[in-house]
Parts: structure tokens; sequence; C-alpha cells
């Protein structure tokens, strides 16, 4: 999403509200205006912790209340900000990776007596977006239960797209590891391996450490083995459900939702909980989270 931004960065007719609640412990009521809004006598001002990139926070009056506020004074500041953009003959982007986090966050009440914050958000991303077309959305997340619980959002209905940020092609890699110099001996061996951004960049430090391919790949799944084993230790009580569940994959590393019996659908969510498997809501599929963790799956069986 960065790399989005920053592709972007030239264009004088976009200006991007980016929010990476990656970088904050899950947030309280008050603690979520402190990130989305800073005071200033202007409806919105630069990030001062994304300096190099045109990234902006919605402002908000010095003398706003932060803790005592009501989801519509908050709602009015950040329409306030968007109308500011448009004023300007430019278009707002509205970004928020790891979305799921606001998700236990409640206004004008205690815990569930008051507003999700999150069900009032998309109301309102509904009304900028499809309802009054002032504003482009985009909102991220790798919880993929999350994905789920939102997709069932009758809010969302009709109302928003869903893209899938899978697993790199083969062709992109193979391209990568040429670029890194890579033999095609090494690319041959460890390119049924590799599926995520990070496992490349390990492959290139390991190398240049005097590692071979064969070494790190073999790492991989010695560790993935053993965060499975770990997850199956600490649910004996699942532990032939658990078994049962991975052997679905011993020959394929995709399954299509509808072909799990609904009685372990439960079992499933500890494994996607615990990052070993994936729900892809787009497709109707359910994958492991990597392709070395398949081969680790598969090992273990």
């Amino acid at each position: 999403m960065l790399r989005v931004i920053e592709e972007l960065s030239n264009r004088e007719d976009l200006v991007f509200f980016y929010y990476d609640l990656r970088k904050y412990a899950t947030p309280t009521k008050e603690e979520f205006l402190t990130i989305f809004f800073e005071k200033s006598d202007k409806k919105y001002i630069p990030n001062k912790l994304e300096i190099n990139l045109k990234i902006f926070k919605l402002g908000i009056e010095e003398n706003f209340n932060f803790k005592n506020p009501s989801l519509n004074d908050v709602f009015a500041k950040i329409n306030e900000s968007i109308n500011a953009v448009i004023e300007e003959g430019k278009k707002p982007v509205l970004v928020i990776d790891e979305l799921q986090k606001l998700k236990n966050i409640y206004f004008n009440g205690n815990n569930k007596e008051g507003k999700s914050l999150l069900n009032e958000l998309f109301n309102l991303f509904v009304h900028l977006t499809k309802v009054r077309h002032l504003c482009h959305v985009i909102c991220l997340t790798s919880d993929t239960l999350f994905i789920e619980e939102i997709y069932q959002s009758s809010t969302l209905e009709n109302a928003s797209k869903y893209y899938l940020i899978d697993w790199l092609s083969k062709e992109d890699i193979k391209k990568i590891l040429k670029e890194e110099e890579f033999s095609k001996d090494e690319i041959d061996y460890c390119i049924n391996y590799l599926s995520l951004p990070y496992e490349i960049s390990d492959l290139i430090e390991n190398k240049k450490l005097g590692l071979s391919v064969e070494e790190t790949i073999r790492q991989w799944i010695n560790v993935e083995k053993d965060r499975i084993k770990y997850v199956i230790r600490n649910n004996l009580n699942y532990k032939d459900e658990i078994i049962n569940i991975l052997s679905l994959f011993k020959d394929s590393p995709t399954l299509k939702n509808d072909d799990l019996d609904d009685e372990l659908f439960g079992t499933v969510k500890l494994l996607i909980n615990n990052e070993i498997l994936f729900y892809d809501v787009v497709n109707g599929i359910i994958k492991p989270t990597s392709i070395k963790k398949w081969y680790a799956i598969r090992e273990l069986i």
C-alpha cells in the first residue's frame, strides 16, 4: 500500500489519509482519536510520522475534547476534512491498514452496550463512497476470520469490492531471483517452495551468510513443522480433528470451503487463528498460509 501511495505521490489531485494500525497497541476510544486526528487550525495537515510521502492526518480544533467525544462529533470532523480536500479540487483517499484492530471499540456506552465504532465506520464509508462519491476508502487486514465477518456485513453488501493479496507468482519469483544472481540450479530447486516476499529476502540474506538454498528451505520446513506440533500439543482435545483437517491437504495445497464438513469448521478457525491455514473468502478456498507450510503439513502427516 505504501508503494502505491509513493508511486502516486507526484499527482497533485490526490490526498492520502493513511493509518497503519499495526504501529499501535490495540487502541482505546481515546487513542483512536489521537491516531486519526491532530489538533490544528487546518482541516487536514501533513502526518509527521510519514514525512517522506504525501500522507495527511485529519485536522481538529485545539479545544476538541478527546476524553468525551460522541460518534457524531467524530464523523462530523472526518466529513469536514474530506470536504476541505474536495473544495481544493482534489480527491481524498482514506486508507486503514489492519482495520480489525478497531473492532472492539465502542462509543456512547461501555463494551457492547455502546455503538460499535467499526459498524458505524462502515456506514460512514458507504455514505462517502457509494452514496456521495466523495472519497475512496481502502481497508486492509491480514485477519482472514475478520474478512469473513465483514464479508457478511449487510452494510457493505453491494457497496464494496474485495481483493485478494495472494502468493507471488512463480514467474515473478524467478525474475527477482535472477536479478539477485541466483543460479539456474538454485532457482529450479527453490521455486516450488516459495510464495511470500519475505522468504525471498531470507534466501538472499542466508546466501550472503553462506547457507545454500537447500539448507534454508530445510530450516523453514523444520520450523513450520514445530509450530504445527506446538498448536496440536496446546489443543490436545482437538488433536484428532486437527490431524483430520491437515490430512485433507496431503495431495493439494487448496481445499474448497464447500468440501469441508460443517462440524470441522470450528477447528479450522483454530488453525486460522494460529496462522497455519488461510481462509480466502473471495474464492471460497482454504489453504496453508504459505507453500513451505504446505510442505511442513505433508511431512507431518
